[in-house]
């Protein structure tokens, strides 16, 4: 199945991360949640193999792509059970011998990432015509989108969230605006290194 995954976002221009295959100096469960933040989607892939202690983490993993807005896709074997919390939830079914239906619904699902991209640059541009922008909420709907889409016009908007905070950025009192203000300047330096 992942290897499938891998191969409809390879044709797509994703590339994919496993956490398990991933190293870091961090605690574990920190670097998930990084991980997890700088993803366009999360995809969440088990079978009736795998071990109830890996699809706890498995959950709990859903539970921060979801917090973190993060679209997810949820892929499992036909024959593995799905949590009672999933049981309503949409899902990505694998059979040995039905390889192209699966990767053409995996596609179709990877597809839509357009749209919500799209969506956020929307929801991006409303705040930015905004008399009043809630710069905060500007940046995440920039980075959700970036993350989707990896545009360079979306580092542009998030120059226009930076030059709203920068009069105000010296400004005693104001610590959570200087934090923001180092925010989307990382993000716009990172963003500008990851196209280049």
């Amino acid at each position: 199945m992942a290897a499938l995954i891998t191969g409809s976002c390879g044709i797509r221009g994703l590339t994919t991360i496993d956490a398990v295959a991933s190293t870091g100096s961090k605690d574990y469960l920190e670097r998930i949640i990084g991980l997890i933040r700088g993803t366009a989607v999360t995809i969440a892939i088990f079978s009736h193999e795998t071990r109830p202690t890996a699809l706890a983490n498995i959950a709990l993993e859903l539970g921060f792509a979801a917090m973190f807005g993060k679209p997810i896709m949820i892929v499992k074997s036909r024959a593995a059970i799905a949590p009672s919390d999933l049981k309503r939830t949409d899902w990505i079914e694998f059979e040995d011998g039905q390889e192209a239906e699966f990767e053409h619904r995996v596609g179709l699902g990877l597809d839509e990432l357009d749209s919500i991209a799209a969506y956020q640059e929307l929801l991006l541009d409303t705040s930015l015509d905004a008399p009043e922008m809630d710069c905060a909420v500007a940046l995440e709907r920039a980075i959700k989108a970036f993350l989707l889409s990896g545009e360079a016009r979306l580092l542009d908007k998030a120059e226009i969230i930076r030059g709203r905070l920068q009069p105000i950025q010296n400004q005693p009192q104001v610590d959570d605006l200087k934090r923001l203000h180092k925010e989307v300047a990382t993000f716009i330096r990172q963003g500008r290194q990851t196209i280049a």
